[in-house]
């Protein structure tokens, strides 16, 4: 069991380290251009704070940054995670964001899924296939060759779509200019506000949400308790585990934390985006499949285990008092810091962020604490 556990976590790390496909490009630095007479002849993967992108990729394109602009040409496939995303020029294939503000004003020859905060469909753009869409807002005044799924808080619709419409809103409002080739489908406390002028060639039907008085439920209750105590004891558990397997594993992912805190928080969060995607892919192919089963296995034990090494370094520099050069019991330090970071990560509204944010940071630690695994 133990030669085992080892073995995938190497081959997690050699999977996420060394390139998937020859011909793959990667590219990291602050601020990525390609030119417009710029051609990649394969897969494009990039890491930046701003990236721009005039040229041709004839790969997909896979990148995790503040903002992308796509103004060129990709052939494949977009997946993005960004601050803002503007799609400008055309996609072959499909577009996959998850970003803060989506606008789409170019073409997009497949399909388009999105989760943001807000998505802009301006006119001109054109999406060949369906949309998919969780989101606060979404404004849609282009064209959707198919139909469109979509959750949101709010929607406006003025342009035109050529399939069906399911949606599952708070507001929706379509426009005079708006065409609806299919069914239109919708969830919602109010009816949907059409606009005289508005086409829907299909039938239209509201399914009325009734608003729902929720018991409000404390923090310590006698079941949230329970439940917590038993994940941090398995988390504890396992911490242990691992440290008895690996312990200058540990130990480098545990300095990793604190010496390369923004280091960590970096990589964590492209590896956490970036590795699903490339399993994705994997998957498509059939000599990739194998590859792709233990990567995601690997991935999902490193999910699990990634804040034990953030709960580590926590618990050390509290029994240390912050001090340097200082060490603690490093079982005592897993149970103390494992405890704080469940206090933190079930309190109210900031809970999510702190998970989030021990789960990049304990995630990059152990990428670059990989070279201890085996020693």
């Amino acid at each position: 069991m133990l030669k085992s556990l080892t073995v995938v976590l190497v081959l997690f790390f050699v999977l996420s380290s060394v390139n998937l496909s020859l011909g793959t490009e990667f590219k990291k630095r602050q601020n990525i251009f390609i030119s417009e007479s710029e051609k990649i002849e394969d897969d494009l993967i990039m890491a930046a704070n701003n990236i721009k992108i005039q040229g041709t990729v004839t790969g997909d394109l896979i990148s995790a940054s503040q903002f992308l602009i796509q103004t060129g040409v990709v052939e494949g496939n977009i997946n993005a995670a960004c601050k803002n995303l503007d799609v400008l020029g055309r996609v072959d294939g499909s577009v996959r964001a998850f970003c803060q503000n989506n606008t789409v004003s170019g073409e997009i020859k497949r399909n388009l899924i999105n989760f943001s905060s807000s998505l802009n469909i301006r006119s001109g753009a054109k999406i060949g296939g369906d949309v998919t869409a969780f989101c606060g807002d979404l404004t849609m005044d282009g064209e959707i060759g198919k139909g469109l799924r979509c959750g949101v808080g709010m929607v406006v619709i003025s342009g035109t779509i050529n399939g069906d419409v399911n949606l599952d809103a708070d507001e929706i409002t379509l426009m005079p200019t708006a065409k609806i080739s299919g069914d239109f489908k919708y969830k919602s406390k109010k009816e949907a506000k059409i606009e005289k002028g508005a086409e829907i060639t299909g039938e239209t039907k509201w399914t009325k949400v009734l608003a729902k008085e929720r018991k409000k439920k404390g923090f310590f209750t006698t079941k949230n308790l329970v439940l917590k105590t038993i994940f941090m004891m398995a988390s504890i558990l396992g911490g242990l585990f691992l440290i008895l397997i690996t312990k200058k594993f540990v130990k480098g992912a545990k300095e990793a934390v604190f010496q390369s805190f923004l280091k960590s928080l970096g990589l964590g969060f492209i590896c956490l985006v970036c590795v699903p995607i490339a399993i994705i892919i994997l998957l498509i192919t059939i000599i990739g499949i194998p590859i792709a089963v233990i990567t995601l296995f690997a991935y999902l034990i490193l999910f699990y285990i990634a804040k034990i090494f953030v709960g580590i370094a926590l618990g050390e520099k509290i029994l240390t008092g912050f001090k340097k050069d200082k060490e603690a019991p490093i079982g005592w330090s897993l149970v103390i810091g494992l405890i704080i970071i469940y206090i933190l990560a079930s309190l109210p509204y900031i809970g999510w962020i702190v998970y989030l944010a021990v789960l990049f940071v304990g995630f990059g630690a152990a990428l670059q604490a990989r070279k201890f695994l085996l020693a």
